[in-house]
Parts: C-alpha cells; sequence; structure tokens
C-alpha cells in the first residue's frame, strides 16, 4: 500500500508490503534466470495495465473520414500500437526510463509528420493531443490493473515454478 502524507514542505510515501514482495521476487530470481521471470510476470503485468490507455489512443485519434488516397493510405488509429517489454539499451537514453526500470510498457503510433503536428500541432495546427491525454487520464486505472495483474502472474508464475521443482 503506498501512501501520501503532506509534511510541511516535504513529501513522504508510506510503502507498505514491499518486504513480502521483495522477498518472493528474490526466492524467484534465485530459483530462475531474472530476465524470464520478468518477461513472465512484470512484462506481461504492465502490457495488460496499458490496454485502457491503447484503446482510448484508438478512440480519440484524430481522424479523417475521407477516402484514403496514396498520399495519406492510413488513418492514424490504425497505426496505434502496444507494446511492452525489459528495457533495451536504446530505451533507456530515454529520459522517461530510468535505470531500475525492471519493464516498460509503451503506446504508440506510427511516427510520421501527421501524427507529430497531431499530437504537439504546428504554428498552423494546433495540437490535438491524444496519447497524452490519454496516459493522463488513465493513470490511476493503469496503476490499479498493474497491480492487479502483476499480482496474478507472480502467483501463477510462483506456482508453474514450484510444481517444475517437484
Amino acid at each position: 500500500m503506498v501512501t501520501w502524507t503532506p509534511d510541511g514542505k516535504n513529501r513522504m510515501f508510506r510503502v507498505e508490503g514491499m518486504e513480502e514482495l521483495e522477498a518472493k521476487l528474490s526466492e524467484l530470481m534465485d530459483a530462475n534466470r531474472a530476465d524470464s521471470a520478468a518477461r513472465a510476470t512484470i512484462v506481461k503485468a504492465a502490457k495488460e495495465a496499458m490496454i485502457p490507455v491503447a484503446d482510448q489512443v484508438k478512440a480519440t485519434a484524430p481522424y479523417d473520414p475521407s477516402p484514403r488516397t496514396k498520399k495519406s493510405p492510413i488513418h492514424l488509429r490504425d497505426t496505434v500500437r502496444l507494446d511492452a517489454r525489459i528495457p533495451t539499451r536504446r530505451d533507456q537514453q530515454s529520459i522517461y526510463v530510468n535505470p531500475t526500470d525492471a519493464a516498460i510498457a509503451v503506446v504508440s503510433v506510427k511516427r510520421s509528420a501527421v501524427s507529430l503536428a497531431q499530437e504537439f500541432g504546428t504554428k498552423k495546427i494546433p495540437a490535438q493531443p491524444f496519447l497524452r491525454r490519454a496516459i493522463e487520464q488513465n493513470a490511476e486505472t493503469v496503476v490499479n490493473n498493474f497491480k492487479t495483474s502483476f499480482a496474478e502472474y507472480l502467483a501463477s508464475y510462483a506456482n508453474k515454478m514450484s510444481r517444475r521443482r517437484k
């Protein structure tokens, strides 16, 4: 459980239950490869948690109902992609990825002048943010979904590993 308590100018967090979680993760990591355990638990949970964000991006991406042409063959919403993985070296160069991140989940669209103009705007086109808005509006849902999914995947993985040892 994480609680936030204002303390004058300082912000303090109280985290409960981390010792049990750390002990369970350590037990799994000792018995198995850490990357395998992460892929089977954290990565899957992160991807599952981000589904509402991907769904909202698809629903709110700017859409031009005019027929597709050679110049504009696809709609932005048709290029929405949800991916979760253990951070690569390239990922770790991003300011959004910390060196201690065990997994990342990314909702993206095909990078193009159109997608950048829609999200951030240009001198002539006002910004119509749909990616940032989706993550901001679903942040609490993502955290709650992650906690639930991670607990389920962790228990499932622990059971699977205990059956293998027998």
